[in-house]
């Protein structure tokens, strides 16, 4: 039931409680107080959905989110995103789970700071989320709050694209990482052959760390890369792809002595970790990890190779897409064309 009330300010406080749901807001018109107050009660209203099985009324959004990470096989990325979802509003029963909720989460990521990208990809994970438990568990839940949340974004005009990075490390940057891990003798990953590998290899870190030496073909300088990321492909997706430049020396020296196992025996999270801390302890400026992978594209397109035979080492299906990746510049072309002269 919606109240509203005139305050001594001359302004109005509209007031919800329904569905043991509360809500309050103060607004200097009274219609907009009561049109307010309408869209809250139909949001609230809008909660449920027709399924085959009632939900337990004890049963919360953490409980949900805690089976479908179990259950599903998700990238650590939507791992850590649903995680941080089911600590902030995983409390919340799925009886009263509403736009409401899921509203005032995306109120308190916006204070945060986080960007439209960030918001649009939390909402999209909880959607995958809402889905498989009305579809595969055949639970009652309404599978479009999360949708439906999203699109009030751009109805809010908060722009959803994701802002493509062309941050590059330099050769200085590079020199000055590798020198900073060799002469700590308290690190154990050996990180300055990672970051030399991943800027020649253009392999993410999680792939790095995954690497089996069984895998490597030495004959051919190629290696199988498994589960590789691939937006389209959610099951299994292993690649064959070639080891260019020093990445096939690097592999060779890890892998001396050993048949098998993990080239690299170590935690990607931890590798991860020792590079940023690296970077913020050496001053570099907004660097991640990544961008590596961003520098070993580049290289191979300044080298003179085709955008299909750059694919099969970036395992870009889309083409288009290794357009972000690509930081070619006035003297890379200058550079080009001095060398079809010589």
């Amino acid at each position: 039931m919606a109240t509203i009330t005139r305050l001594p300010s001359g302004k109005y406080r509209a007031q919800v409680r329904k569905q043991g749901v509360y809500r309050n807001r103060t607004f200097d018109r009274k219609a907009d107080a009561n049109a307010w107050a309408v869209d809250i009660e139909r949001a609230i209203a809008g909660g449920g959905s027709t399924g085959t099985i009632s939900v337990p009324k004890d049963m919360t959004l953490g409980d949900v989110i805690t089976a479908y990470l179990e259950q599903v096989n998700v990238g650590r990325t939507v791992h850590s995103n649903l995680t941080r979802m089911k600590n902030r509003i995983g409390n919340t029963t799925i009886a009263s789970l509403n736009a409401v909720t899921l509203r005032d989460y995306v109120e308190s990521r916006k204070s945060d700071g986080v960007t439209g990208a960030t918001l649009a990809a939390d909402l999209s994970n909880l959607s995958s989320v809402l889905k498989w438990a009305r579809h595969v568990k055949n639970l009652d839940i309404n599978i479009d709050l999360a949708k439906n949340a999203r699109q009030s974004l751009s109805a809010e005009r908060i722009d959803t694209r994701s802002v493509e990075r062309d941050r590059i490390p330099t050769e200085a940057e590079i020199k000055a990482l590798c020198d900073y891990f060799e002469n700590n003798p308290r690190q154990k990953i050996p990180m300055a052959e990672i970051i030399r590998f991943a800027a020649s290899s253009a392999m993410r870190l999680g792939e790095i760390c995954r690497i089996r030496i069984e895998d490597i073909s030495w004959n051919e300088r190629s290696v199988i890369i498994r589960q590789r990321k691939d937006p389209r492909r959610k099951l299994r997706n292993d690649q064959e792809v070639p080891l260019v430049g020093v990445a096939y020396d690097i592999a060779r020296r890890q892998a001396e002595g050993r048949t098998e196992g993990r080239l690299f025996p170590y935690s990607a999270a931890s590798a991860s970790t020792a590079f940023t801390r690296a970077v913020n302890k050496l001053g570099i400026e907004d660097l991640h990890f990544h961008d590596l992978r961003h520098l070993g594209i580049t290289e191979l397109f300044r080298a003179g190779l085709s955008t299909p035979l750059v694919a099969v080492v970036s395992g870009h299906k889309d083409w288009k897409h290794l357009k972000r990746y690509t930081n070619l510049n006035a003297q890379d072309v200058h550079a080009a064309l001095e060398g079809k002269q010589l």
